[in-house]
């Protein structure tokens, strides 16, 4: 069963044991379903964009239109690490956007993130989404671990842990196969 990281209590201990691929994909999916009250929107799995510093590589670009037909670019990047993603990446993926010219960019990650990452997404609008197995939302009230979740609790595969930090900390929402209101209310903001 997985365990928080005592260090940074909102991230998983340990990665998702997931492919590139299915997590990838699995990412493609939740935005494919959050995007669905947007005018004209698609997401796409891999793709290039050019800017002046050259030719990027994205995990997912997703598309939509606002105020009848001006087109938004959404950068998605899937961080597939063991340790909590750090500032430096952000800040890499807020340059490709400026360079590409995107509107806004999102990024998974399966170790979650430093409070640092948190603080510079936070700062230039960046979604910052934990990538974990279902498991991970387990709880109980017990003071000792419980052990697995039974079989009845309906726990998804895997899903994500929308992370914004705010002047009392960092809240989260849940995002899975069935809920993906946060990714909806962030896109359209």
């Amino acid at each position: 069963m997985p365990k928080i990281n005592p260090k940074s209590p909102w991230n998983p201990e340990n990665a998702a044991n997931i492919s590139p691929e299915d997590y990838e994909k699995q990412v493609v999916g939740w935005l494919q379903s959050a995007g669905g009250t947007l005018d004209k929107f698609n997401v796409e799995h891999l793709r290039h964009l050019s800017g002046a510093g050259g030719d990027y590589e994205f995990d997912a670009v997703a598309q939509f239109t606002i105020l009848n037909g001006a087109q938004i670019v959404v950068l998605v990047e899937c961080k597939r690490y063991s340790s909590p993603v750090e500032r430096e990446k952000i800040l890499s993926l807020w340059a490709k956007m400026q360079d590409v010219k995107a509107h806004k960019a999102m990024i998974f990650a399966t170790c979650g993130f430093q409070s640092g990452a948190l603080e510079y997404a936070k700062t230039y609008g960046i979604a910052t989404v934990a990538f974990v197995e279902g498991t991970f939302l387990y709880e109980t009230r017990g003071a000792t671990p419980s052990g697995p979740p039974p079989p009845w609790a309906g726990l998804p595969d895997f899903a994500g842990i929308f992370m914004v930090r705010n002047d009392s900390g960092i809240s989260c929402s849940t995002i899975d196969k069935e809920n993906t209101e946060a990714l909806s209310i962030w896109l359209k903001q």
